[in-house]
C-alpha cells in the first residue's frame, strides 16, 4: 500500500516548488498517530523551506493539517481512531514527516482534537470563506501551527499570569495582526490572559481585528505609526509579538515599545538583536521562538539546532493541554481562501504565499 505526497520538487521558481510522488505507506512508532488527511493549510514557512533551502528535493510539503486518525501508537493518550483532529509538524523538512500527505503521521503534543458535532464533513466552496469558529475540515487546518506558536510565546516566552487581574494594566503589542499568528494571538491575549491588546495591521483589515478583540489597531503604513503604537500604550507595553519578523518590523517593533520600562520582545525568525539600533538604558528582553521544539526533539533551522528545555516544554504542554481545549469551540480563524481540491494544489499555495498575495487568510485546499 502506498500513499500520495506532495514533496519539494528541489526548484527554486513560483509555480514549480512542489511535485507529488507515491511512497511507502507511514508507518507509526507507539507515541505517534497516523491521521487520514482531509484538508491542508499553507504556511509562510512551508516556501521559505523551499526557496532557503532548509528543506531538500523529496522532503514531505507542508506543516498544517486536519483529518480522522486512522492509527494509534500504543503509548498514546487521549486518542483514538475515528477522532477528528488537526495537526502541526516540521514539514518540508524530511522525507518521512510531513502535512501534505493522503496519510501523515502526528505527534499529539501538538495535535488538537475536535469534538464529531462541531466538525461538519461538507467541503468549502474555492473562493473565500469569511472568518468563523471552527466548523470544518479547513478550518481545523488552518489553526495548529498558529495555535502551537501563541502557546509557546505566551506560556513560556512570555509567561503570563493566568489570573487575569495581574494583567490588567499590561499590554501586548502585536505587530501583523492580520498574520495567521496575529489573529490567533490576538484571540488568545484577550480571551485566555485578560491582556489590552494593541496592534498593527493595514487599514482594510482593522474592523476585522476590532471584532476579534483588538483594543488599539494602528495602520502601519502610516509614517507615524511607531509614536501612534506609544501614545496608545502609554508606557504599558509588557510583551512584544513582531509576528512578520523581518529585519524592518522587528525594529520597528522595539522603537514602538520605548517608553514601557520593561518588556519581553519574541519574533518567529531567529533574528538577532544585534542587527537592531538600541537604546543601552532600556530593559529589554530579546527571544527567538522556534515553534517546531513544541514536539521535544531536536530542529537544525538557520544552521543552528534548537530545542525545548524541560521548563518550556512544561509549559507548553499546560497550555496544550488545558487551555486549548476550553478555547477550541470560540477561537476564530482567519478568512480561509479556499482552493480547489488535490494534493497538487500545492504549488498554487506554496506561490500564493512566496508572492505575498494573502492577507488576513489562511490559504486552504481539500487532500
Amino acid at each position: 500500500m502506498s500513499s500520495n505526497q506532495a514533496v519539494l520538487s528541489g526548484i527554486l521558481e513560483a509555480g514549480k516548488f512542489i511535485k507529488v510522488i507515491q511512497r511507502a505507506f507511514p508507518v507509526i512508532d507507539d507515541d505517534q498517530i497516523l491521521v487520514k488527511a482531509v484538508a491542508f493549510a499553507a504556511n509562510p514557512t512551508d516556501w521559505k523551506h523551499a526557496v532557503y533551502q532548509i528543506g531538500h528535493e523529496g522532503d514531505i510539503a507542508g506543516s498544517d493539517a486536519s483529518g480522522i486518525v486512522e492509527q494509534v501508537g500504543k503509548n498514546v493518550k487521549g486518542f483514538e481512531v475515528g477522532d477528528i483532529v488537526s495537526s502541526f509538524m516540521h514539514g518540508n523538512y524530511s522525507t518521512t514527516r510531513g502535512a501534505f500527505s493522503e496519510y501523515f503521521i502526528a505527534d499529539p503534543v501538538t495535535t488538537i482534537k475536535y469534538d464529531k458535532s462541531q466538525i461538519k464533513d461538507t467541503e468549502l466552496p474555492v473562493g473565500v470563506t469569511p472568518s468563523s469558529t471552527i466548523n470544518s475540515f479547513e478550518g481545523a487546518a488552518s489553526l495548529t501551527l498558529s495555535m502551537t506558536t501563541v502557546a509557546l510565546t505566551f506560556s513560556d516566552t512570555f509567561k503570563v499570569s493566568y489570573d487575569k487581574s495581574k494583567n490588567a494594566n499590561k499590554s501586548v503589542l502585536i505587530w501583523g495582526g492580520a498574520t495567521s499568528t496575529g489573529i490567533i494571538a490576538i484571540q488568545v491575549a484577550k480571551e485566555v490572559y485578560g491582556l489590552n491588546v494593541i496592534t498593527t495591521a493595514s487599514k482594510k483589515n482593522h474592523e476585522f481585528l476590532a471584532s476579534l478583540g483588538a483594543d488599539q489597531i494602528l495602520d502601519y503604513n502610516n509614517s507615524n505609526v511607531i509614536e501612534d503604537v506609544k501614545k496608545a500604550a502609554n508606557g504599558s507595553i509588557a510583551y512584544a509579538y513582531d509576528t512578520v519578523s523581518n529585519e524592518e518590523t522587528f525594529q520597528q517593533t522595539y522603537d514602538a515599545t520605548e517608553g514601557s520600562p520593561e518588556v519581553i520582545l519574541e519574533n518567529l525568525m531567529n533574528l538577532s538583536e544585534d542587527i537592531l539600533k538600541t537604546d543601552s538604558s532600556r530593559k529589554v528582553t530579546f527571544n527567538k521562538l522556534i515553534a517546531y521544539t513544541a514536539d521535544g526533539r531536536t530542529h537544525h533551522v538557520f544552521g543552528q539546532d534548537f530545542v525545548a528545555t524541560p521548563e518550556s516544554l512544561k509549559n507548553y504542554n499546560h497550555f496544550w493541554n488545558t487551555i486549548v481545549p476550553t478555547i477550541i469551540t470560540t477561537i476564530k480563524t482567519p478568512h480561509l481562501k479556499v482552493l480547489e481540491s488535490g494534493i497538487e494544489t500545492a504549488n498554487e499555495a506554496f506561490t500564493l504565499l512566496y508572492e505575498n498575495k494573502v492577507s488576513a487568510e489562511k490559504v486552504v485546499f481539500r487532500s
